[in-house]
């Protein structure tokens, strides 16, 4: 079973990473010295650069988004708060795309105002009375049913809707292809019918599933588990180099028990041994050892999320090629992901319509090219190429590689200005007549 406490405490360093119980105790270890570790603990958080550097790309840049149809007043109305509380569309598909990437399955939910259900459009719009959206995760879906073709036929959640007392009460809401009901620890059920003619919740996952469920296997489960591996390493550490350095002092006497020495206290041995007082301490052969594991584990880390090229500073010829075969696995990565993405907000907004009982035509392109330019590098081969002296035409498609390089914010508009611009000197050039023979 997939393990979602985990993956969110990974990302956020709560929980066991917080409170000290993701540390394994050692068998030989005393409570005591077990909770001194834990409180002591620290969290190196790897996991969180890692999913951040495989969802922020994706939202870098507002995709294009275009939209037309009865619904397009209320549709720019829902764009620009999606959840009531101002959150745009830009940002709430970020925040999914986290939760999505961290678990590997989001849910967002496309919900309607229960009052007044017979107001105008236009009232609507002014008192914002619209669908609202919201994202849960895998950890509150309970049950859910699906067809042969792996689209909803129904949903139960069970979220926590406070905390009275130290007790935790819980609000259930279920909902299929013609109804929806709510009811909770302190809330009498209602329900109703919502008449959309599908489950109002639009699943986002990272990856495109070969198995129908709505609860995939965590991809990123084996590095989080990592992550728990390299708390423990640096526990570890941490009390090797405590101990290193606050030595115990050894002395020639068998009664040390309230001998309080140096920074700690004493150890005493027979008085006929032949060594002087001394100070002792673990060796530091382990420490190098966890050092040099711990290095390992955050190469790995990266290298199971393919981002090995992060923290690789090699600069030799053959791993440079290895980064860049990386790179692209990377980039294909971001580009389904963004696919993914792009294919949950169109259906957000299909539902946003049919709670309206309206019609959208609705189309959103996130990126899918994730590469960073080395913008010095490309006006280099530009100008290479344009040193060579190639047919005219080269000098169009080297102008459009400029500008992708050096201006990639350009609008499309100006873009195509410019190379119509550059086509037309380009005309110009081989229509102009030669001068006569003699002049200049």
């Amino acid at each position: 079973m997939a393990n979602y406490q985990l993956l969110r405490d990974a990302y956020y360093g709560t929980g066991g990473f917080a409170s000290g119980a993701y540390l394994n105790k050692h068998k030989r270890e005393s409570t005591e010295d077990y909770q001194f570790r834990q409180k002591n603990a620290y969290y190196l958080n790897y996991f969180a650069p890692i999913v951040n550097a495989l969802v922020d790309p994706i939202f870098k840049r507002q995709p294009l988004r275009d939209y037309s149809g009865p619904a397009a007043g209320a549709i720019k109305k829902f764009s620009e708060d999606v959840d009531t509380a101002g959150t745009d569309i830009h940002t709430f598909m970020k925040r999914a795309a986290l939760m999505g990437k961290v678990n590997s399955a989001a849910y967002i939910v496309v919900d309607n105002v229960r009052e007044n259900p017979t107001r105008t459009v236009a009232e609507m719009l002014q008192q914002r009375a619209l669908p609202f959206a919201y994202v849960l995760d895998p950890q509150t879906l309970e049950e859910y049913g699906i067809d042969n073709t792996g689209s909803l036929l129904y949903v139960r959640f069970r979220e926590i809707a406070s905390i009275k007392d130290g007790t935790v009460q819980y609000r259930y809401t279920y909902y299929d292809r013609n109804r929806w009901e709510i009811w909770g620890d302190d809330m009498m059920r209602v329900s109703g019918e919502h008449g959309l003619g599908k489950v109002p919740v639009v699943p986002l996952f990272p990856r495109i599933l070969e198995q129908r469920t709505m609860k995939p296997a965590p991809e990123l489960e084996p590095i989080a588990m990592t992550a728990k591996a390299l708390y423990n390493h640096c526990s570890w550490l941490g009390e090797i180099l405590r101990n290193q350095t606050f030595p115990l002092l050894t002395i020639p006497s068998l009664d040390v028990n309230d001998i309080v020495v140096g920074t700690n206290n004493a150890l005493g041995y027979s008085p006929d041994s032949s060594h002087s007082p001394a100070f002792i301490a673990p060796p530091s052969d382990p420490a190098s050892i966890l050092q040099t594991q711990i290095a390992t584990l955050i190469q790995e880390m990266y290298r199971m999320a393919n981002l090995s090229f992060v923290i690789n500073t090699s600069r030799d010829t053959n791993s440079g090629i290895a980064r860049q075969w990386e790179f692209e696995r990377t980039n294909q990565q971001l580009a389904n992901y963004a696919m993914q993405c792009a294919k949950a907000e169109e259906a957000v907004m299909d539902l946003v319509a049919r709670w309206l009982n309206s019609d959208i035509t609705y189309t959103v392109s996130y990126p899918d090219d994730f590469g960073v330019v080395d913008v010095a590098d490309q006006l280099a081969q530009a100008q290479a190429v344009l040193d060579m002296d190639l047919a005219p035409g080269m000098k169009e498609e080297v102008l459009k590689k400029v500008l992708a390089a050096y201006c990639p914010d350009l609008p499309d508009e100006r873009f195509d200005e410019l190379v119509v611009e550059q086509q037309r000197q380009q005309a110009d050039v081989l229509n102009r007549e030669p001068a006569p023979n003699g002049g200049d």
